[in-house]
């Protein structure tokens, strides 16, 4: 049986792919709000609670899908040693667990979650760590490979490094998107214009290191234009951001080519 701990955009994954699982069902949602723990374990015939001392120490593996800084205020109100505990953060150590579980560690999904959305056919590398080899060795590998057909293993140094990347590959991405869908919107027109070419970028990752890949004024060295695009920016940070990324695209061009 399993503890879910969480109710956000990653539970809510975890909880669809376990959703009628004989080997692991979900026998407990905690949520601080107990309106989006019953909501989530509805979905599932899991028992909603709000309280941490209603966990059951029953439940084989406890899962926190929970933000990284909720995981050192939860852990010490959990009233017994858990048998399993695995959290699903990418730069939190997997030692975090050693004052309260037998054995520990890490499901981090490296993808970015909407429950809003259908997560149904979502592709998530699924990044696995492990304390030690032991009893629970096999089940966790089997957790992992219910919840992904793409499992890496992977050290705690490579997870946090993994992490950062992702967060300069869509976070910061989709960060300068909403400064592309203000620009357009400022002119009338909607995002749905550079979509394809925001598909085909990404596309091309596929076949071409990113750095093959790279096009667009700084990447030709076209001056006037450039200057043309910092001068209509009226907000200085977008000029600031256009200024250094167009100065790395150039640095990182004369290296390459």
């Amino acid at each position: 049986m399993v503890a879910l701990l969480g109710s956000g955009n990653v539970a809510t994954w975890i909880a669809g792919r376990l959703r009628g699982s004989e080997a692991y069902p979900v026998k407990q949602v905690y949520s601080r709000q107990m309106a989006h723990a019953r909501a989530l374990a509805d979905t599932l015939g899991a028992e909603a609670v709000d309280d941490l001392s209603q966990l059951d120490p029953a439940c084989r593996i406890f899962i926190f899908a929970l933000s990284d800084d909720a995981l050192p205020q939860v852990l010490p109100q959990i009233p017994f040693r858990m048998p399993l505990a695995v959290h699903t953060a990418g730069s939190v150590p997997q030692e975090i667990f050693a004052p309260y579980a037998e054995n520990y560690g890490v499901l981090y999904p490296l993808q970015t979650f909407s429950k809003t959305m259908d997560m149904s056919e979502l592709r998530v590398p699924l990044c696995l760590e492990m304390s030690h080899a032991g009893p629970y060795e096999k089940p966790l590998r089997e957790l992992a490979a219910m919840l992904s057909d793409m499992v890496q293993p992977m050290s705690g140094e490579q997870r946090f490094y993994a992490h950062l990347a992702s967060v300069f590959a869509c976070n910061f991405s989709n960060a300068m998107c909403t400064v592309a869908d203000e620009i357009l919107r400022q002119h009338e027109m909607n995002i749905e214009l550079i979509l394809p070419l925001m598909e085909q970028t990404i596309h091309k990752l596929y076949s071409l290191p990113p750095a093959e890949a790279q096009t667009g004024p700084a990447r030709r060295g076209d001056m006037a234009v450039m200057r043309r695009h910092e001068e209509a920016l009226a907000d200085p940070r977008w000029r600031e951001i256009y200024r250094l990324m167009s100065d790395f695209i150039r640095q990182r061009s004369s290296e390459n080519y």
